[in-house]
């Protein structure tokens, strides 16, 4: 008997951080990629050729939860007998050099809605299914959802106002599921990602990395890969990473 499909759900996909998840966990998973650009933007995330595209459903969704139930009946069409056991939250929101006294309330609204309305659409929808698996043999887990946090998660610096108020209230969503879920099976943790990534995007602005001060996608991945693997009795709730020149 072949062993059963598992599925790992990513939101807020694109090149960067994302890409690298999807790629360190498609040797035991295969995706569900969503953002709002996808499908279309499959190609820029540069995803190896040693993935199977029958491994990746990659479809459009903003995080609202028509948008996100619309995408997981696609997934139950697609893999009916499937195991979903993996959730990713990556969402992040442009930030833009305004004063407190230059924002308004949408601006709030919208960062909110990335911050945590998203992210609380998404943990709706993974969590029965997460509880419906039975405990995995080796982890002990039914399964596993990740939260990706920033500096702004701990500390609102100025001119963040409305960012980080949607960043602190992601956290105290995963602390709030981790508490209520955790002893159910599921593990539920948040990563503070504390420095510069460096994407194209960011090459593109400030140039290449000569002095290693950022931090490199696909080694932020074997992290998230090490948190899906974590066995049930010594779970991370929250892990904050760096690279060794950060102030902190």
């Amino acid at each position: 008997m072949s062993a059963q499909r598992r599925i790992a759900v990513i939101l807020g996909v694109g090149p960067g951080l994302s890409a690298s998840i999807a790629k360190t966990l498609s040797p035991t998973h295969s995706l569900l990629l969503l953002s709002r650009s996808l499908p279309n933007s499959l190609p820029s995330l540069n995803l190896p050729s040693s993935i199977p595209r029958s491994n990746i459903l990659a479809l459009s969704s903003d995080g609202s939860s028509a948008s996100l139930e619309t995408a997981f009946e696609k997934l139950k069409e697609t893999w009916p007998d499937a195991r979903v056991d993996v959730g990713v939250y990556n969402v992040n929101e442009k930030f833009e050099m305004k004063g407190f006294l230059e924002k308004t309330e949408e601006d709030l609204r919208r960062s909110l809605e990335g911050g945590v309305i998203g992210a609380w659409n998404l943990s709706s929808l993974l969590l029965p299914l997460f509880l419906s698996n039975s405990p995995d043999t080796t982890t002990g887990s039914r399964g596993t959802l990740l939260f990706t946090g920033a500096t702004m998660s701990l500390r609102a610096g100025a001119s963040f106002t409305n960012l980080a108020s949607g960043m602190f209230a992601r956290r105290a969503l995963s602390q709030s599921l981790a508490r209520e879920f955790g002893p159910k099976g599921v593990h539920v943790s948040h990563v503070i990602i504390d420095g510069i990534i460096d994407t194209e995007r960011v090459k593109g602005m400030m140039g290449d990395d000569q002095d290693g001060k950022r931090m490199k996608p696909d080694e932020i991945a074997e992290s998230y890969k090490f948190l899906v693997e974590q066995k049930r009795s010594a779970w991370t709730q929250e892990l904050d990473l760096r690279p060794d020149v950060e102030k902190w």
